[in-house]
């Protein structure tokens, strides 16, 4: 059976077919830029027109979307595209089609997975995945923006939680998270800082722009390529990677701003893994994952995701691991659409 999967992000779209036949296997895939379509249907027809002749039609499929989606319907967070599922169920001439929140559908892929798409970051003592305790289980992901979802899974049982977590209220811990928060309420206008705006790809090009802002820095090479950016209106997309990038090279003034960054992703998994009691563990996903999973390991993330007084000592004990597989969102939206084929799996 051949399904369709799709993974829509404020930065790039993925959409992808997928043949089943005892395990899933990707058989076709194609990569767009998001925001150089102006709806989600014209690039849709691209990836029809482009079908590879030879291939089945298929008869389900799921797409990951990031935004709330209620009743079928989305308006993405961080584009300005609106989405129907049953506008696209009939436009592709499919029995069923699923749009759902992107973290909904990708932590559907942790039942599904082998030992190369994840990487054990603390305590999991498993080379494989065997969920059958009812133990919630918790994904959180910095990707364009930041995505979480939670989840109960047993042998025939799949209950899974959307959240929008990453909207809630970010809370300074020091005077340069302070004046980052001031910061980012002036530049965007905002009465209240939500935790993506810090905690995500974008949010690393933020703290890299308010860190050359604070009048201590003259002539840095990164202040001309934020310039640049701003000009071809490519700072959401293109700053974070280079952040890395001159971090990894070895320049002082990014590495505090990676090193910042990582503290406060850290922070705020843990606050997340407390709220959600994830017994079952806490996964890390998003394409900082896989991008920056040195950065995972370091104390930089782990002393800031363990700081919470009385619970240091459950946090210590938590396991936690990185989703590293690039193409986890298209995959986990191939589970769903593989799940809703399958009567004998009561999916929510």
């Amino acid at each position: 059976m051949h399904l369709i999967a799709g993974d829509i992000g404020g930065t790039k779209t993925l959409l992808g077919i997928y043949k089943y036949s005892g395990t899933l296997e990707l058989i076709y895939k194609k990569y767009y830029l998001s925001n150089e379509w102006t709806n989600f249907e014209s690039l849709l027809m691209d990836f029809v027109s482009k079908w590879p002749k030879d291939l089945e039609w298929p008869k389900y499929g799921c797409i990951g979307v990031a935004g709330n989606v209620n009743g079928g319907k989305v308006s993405l967070t961080n584009l300005s595209w609106e989405i129907n599922q049953s506008h696209i169920c009939n436009l592709l001439n499919l029995k069923n089609l699923l749009i759902l929140n992107d973290f909904y559908c990708l932590i559907h892929a942790i039942p599904f997975i082998n030992k190369n798409q994840f990487a054990i970051i603390q305590n999991f003592k498993s080379n494989s995945i065997d969920i059958v305790n009812n133990s919630p289980i918790t994904i959180i992901g910095a990707g364009t923006g930041l995505g979480v979802a939670r989840a109960l899974f047993s042998k025939n049982r799949i209950e899974v939680l959307a959240s929008e977590a990453g909207h809630t209220e970010f809370a300074p811990r020091c005077e340069k998270e302070w004046e980052l928060s001031l910061w980012l309420k002036k530049i965007f206008n905002l009465k209240r800082i939500s935790i993506e705006r810090v905690i995500s790809g974008t949010g690393l090009g933020n703290i890299a722009r308010w860190r050359v802002s604070r009048g201590d820095i003259k002539n840095h090479p990164i202040m001309k390529i934020i310039k640049d950016l701003e000009s071809q209106n490519k700072l959401q997309t293109n700053l974070p990677a280079i952040v890395s990038q001159l971090a990894n090279e070895g320049d002082n003034l990014m590495k505090e701003v990676l090193e910042m960054w990582l503290s406060a992703y850290g922070s705020a998994a843990g606050d997340i893994a407390l709220h959600e009691l994830c017994n079952g563990g806490l996964w890390i996903a998003g394409g900082t994952a896989y991008k920056q999973l040195e950065g995972i390991r370091s104390s930089k993330f782990l002393d800031a995701f363990k700081n919470k007084g009385r619970f240091t000592d459950y946090l210590d004990q938590l396991p936690v691991i990185a989703l590293i597989d690039s193409d986890a969102g298209l995959f986990g939206a191939a589970c769903k659409a593989h799940l809703i084929s399958k009567s004998s799996v009561r999916i929510t």
